[in-house]
């Protein structure tokens, strides 16, 4: 039932659970076939990287919901979507296993000690959403006090909080008979504030503990998601995990499962009968290329829609405007002074530049090599591909801003670079186009190529 001037569902604003989202009646923009595909092409452990506000922790919650075992009450939430076109496929994984879920995003916190505790007591929440194992003589005794040591642990323990979530899949798998699945949101929030703020080596060993014992052989794990806006390259997190599928904005795997692609813009503006408004929302929200998808955003998107609902003849304005990384951007204007702030007034004035993309981020790189700068700011959202091409021989990327709300933002930037620009001329050279990341990793095949559930849980 609608609410207000119209009968029309109401439009979901910071709504990041999809049970909220769902029986509140709000517009849901049909995501669940990321389920269909995650199922058919999807390894073990698959990590996903997509700018943040593009819809990654609902799509999250939406996972959780389709293949917690505990959720079986809340399957209705699926009836009608897209997924359920394929019923008879997908419902022997429906609510079929123990799944864990943990968000890294409160890890942000300026010191290790407070960032480790924010991610102890967020895997100990976990340990407590499934006290009940305790009772079962699946679990034996030693198993059991393991358990009741997290349980009972209010501080942040490197040592004993390292290895929990192994222990954690371990104990659900013999409770259920099932294997379970990890679910890990943000992954990357507490490797750059550790960078910024002086505890990186700390925090990637610990994360490197933690990601290694639950993800590598573990035998009682069924796959695993994890996200991020970063592919972040240290080979102490990832390349011990050798069975890790990278799925970035470059990929063609789940490129129209995160944001909105034109199709469902189109959906949502004759719902709310805005056909007219299509240009403006491109030219403003719109020009994402994720692989071969013109993406808009979803966060900008919805606040424009409720504004028109109330205001028709409300103006477009920026929305988007995430300051998560923009110390690391100033870091990387430092390193470069005039020639990254020359590139940026060439991109303001509409014009594209070029540059080698890389496959992930080094952030010590970002002040040395202005490629890793921009790369940094593509994966991010603040650049897109125009195109990809060859010059001299090399693979490289011609880039541009992609709408303008982001090019308001660069204005901004520039604005400030310009006041702040000191006489004496930046050492860094100008963005070579054969540049190369020698410790840069290779493309992870994203053609989705395989039997269909084969993957996972073949």
């Amino acid at each position: 039932m609608g609410f207000g001037k119209t009968n029309n569902k109401k439009i979901p604003i910071g709504y990041e659970d999809f049970k909220l989202l769902i029986d509140g009646g709000f517009y849901y923009v049909d995501k669940t076939m990321l389920i269909y595909d995650l199922l058919s092409f999807g390894g073990q452990n698959n990590l996903i990287t997509r700018p943040r506000r593009f819809g990654k922790t609902l799509n999250f919650s939406m996972l959780r919901y389709f293949f917690d075992i505990t959720e079986k009450d809340n399957a209705y939430l699926f009836d009608g979507t897209e997924i359920m076109k394929h019923k008879d496929e997908v419902s022997p994984y429906q609510n079929a296993f123990p799944v864990i879920s943990i968000s890294l995003k409160s890890a942000k916190q300026g010191s290790f000690d407070r960032a480790l505790f924010g991610i102890c007591m967020e895997i100990r929440e976990q340990f407590i959403k499934y006290s009940y194992v305790l009772d079962s003589d699946k679990i034996t005794e030693i198993e059991k006090k393991d358990y009741m040591r997290i349980l009972e642990c209010d501080t942040g323990d490197e040592m004993l909080f390292g290895t929990a979530l192994k222990k954690l899949t371990g104990a659900l798998s013999k409770y259920y008979g099932q294997n379970a699945v990890v679910f890990i949101d943000e992954y990357d929030m507490p490797l750059e504030d550790a960078y910024l703020n002086g505890y990186y080596n700390e925090m990637v060993t610990f994360i490197r503990t933690l990601f290694e014992s639950a993800l590598k052989t573990n035998p009682s794990l069924q796959f695993s998601v994890i996200t991020g806006s970063l592919h972040v390259l240290n080979e102490s997190i990832f390349s011990a995990i050798n069975n890790i599928e990278v799925n970035s904005i470059r990929g063609g795997a789940y490129s129209k499962f995160f944001g909105f692609t034109d199709e469902e813009i189109n959906a949502i503006l004759a719902y709310y009968s805005l056909d007219a408004k299509k240009t403006d929302l491109f030219e403003w929200y719109g020009g994402y290329q994720f692989c071969d998808c013109n993406m808009y955003n979803p966060w900008s998107v919805l606040h424009q829609i409720k504004q028109w609902n109330i205001d028709n003849n409300r103006l477009p304005e920026s929305r988007w405007t995430d300051m998560t990384y923009l110390d690391l951007i100033n870091i990387g204007l430092t390193g470069f002074g005039a020639n990254s702030i020359q590139q940026f007034k060439e991109l303001l004035d509409g014009k594209e530049i070029y540059s080698t993309i890389y496959n992930s981020i080094s952030f010590n790189n970002i002040k040395v090599d202005s490629a890793s700068l921009l790369t940094f700011m593509y994966y991010i959202g603040y650049l897109t591909i125009a195109e990809d091409t060859v010059r001299d021989g090399k693979p490289v990327s011609l880039l541009k801003i992609p709408n303008r709300e982001i090019q308001g933002w660069f204005n901004g930037l520039i604005i400030q670079a310009d006041i702040d620009e000191k006489p004496e001329e930046s050492a860094a050279e100008e963005n070579p186009v054969d540049s190369g990341n020698p410790r840069r990793e290779q493309k992870n095949d994203d053609d989705g190529d395989g039997d269909k559930f084969s993957c996972i849980l073949g």
